[in-house]
């Protein structure tokens, strides 16, 4: 085994093993190490991938999902000025924002970290976001998947307002609209006119993927 191939084993082992203080260090050390950056971007996806496969069958549970994305993000914010322009291609765009209403973020952010991870540029408007902001922006960046969660149910009726001015602005039928938070439930989707609900934030990411896999969308 090479030197190399040792460097990449003992990343994947700290990475899988939550050992978030050694992650930055350990993917400076592939850099100088002459590993790509494009390359340890690709082992971190790996990783979290394995590691969302596991919390998909129950082996992990959220604590693991926050500080993996944690993770992603400290390695991420190393290789980011070594990877070249246009070097990452993206998988698709998403907006995302808790509506206006509520000002939780976890549930967001922990899928803004796993879409990121998994190649989708995310645009995340941040909490208590009013419906014509979620407009402006997927007409702003052409994104084809606007992504709502909320813990309150304070948060329906701004929700709604978002599906009516998406219907208004004539982009209703190429956008996806998925609902998440603990508020929201499974029949949601069909009172509010969305297409999609999760409460698990993995969950969210495979039916963002297979929207993208399953349409021609314009990344």
């Amino acid at each position: 085994m090479s030197q190399h191939d040792n460097d990449i084993k003992r990343f994947k082992e700290i990475f899988l093993s939550f050992n978030i203080d050694s992650v930055e260090d350990e993917a400076k050390n592939l850099l100088k190490g002459g590993i790509l950056a494009m390359d340890v971007l690709k082992i971190c996806q790996q990783c979290m991938e394995e590691i969302g496969k596991k919390f998909e069958v129950g082996d992990y549970y959220l604590p693991e999902l926050v500080i993996s994305g944690e993770m992603f993000q400290q390695a991420s914010s190393i290789l980011k000025p070594h990877l070249k322009t246009g070097e990452v291609k993206s998988r698709g765009k998403l907006v995302i924002g808790t509506p206006q209403g509520d000002i939780h973020s976890l549930g967001k952010d922990i899928f803004r970290t796993l879409a990121k991870a998994s190649g989708f540029d995310v645009f995340d408007l941040g909490v208590d976001v009013p419906p014509e902001a979620f407009i402006k922006k997927l007409r702003e960046t052409k994104a084809s998947i606007l992504g709502m969660s909320a813990l309150l149910t304070t948060t329906y009726t701004s929700m709604q307002e978002v599906i009516r001015l998406l219907e208004e602005d004539g982009i209703r039928r190429q956008t996806l609209v998925i609902l998440g938070g603990g508020s929201t439930t499974r029949d949601m989707p069909e009172r509010l006119g969305a297409d999609a609900q999760t409460r698990d934030a993995y969950e969210g990411l495979q039916i963002v993927q297979s929207f993208i896999d399953t349409h021609e969308v314009d990344i």
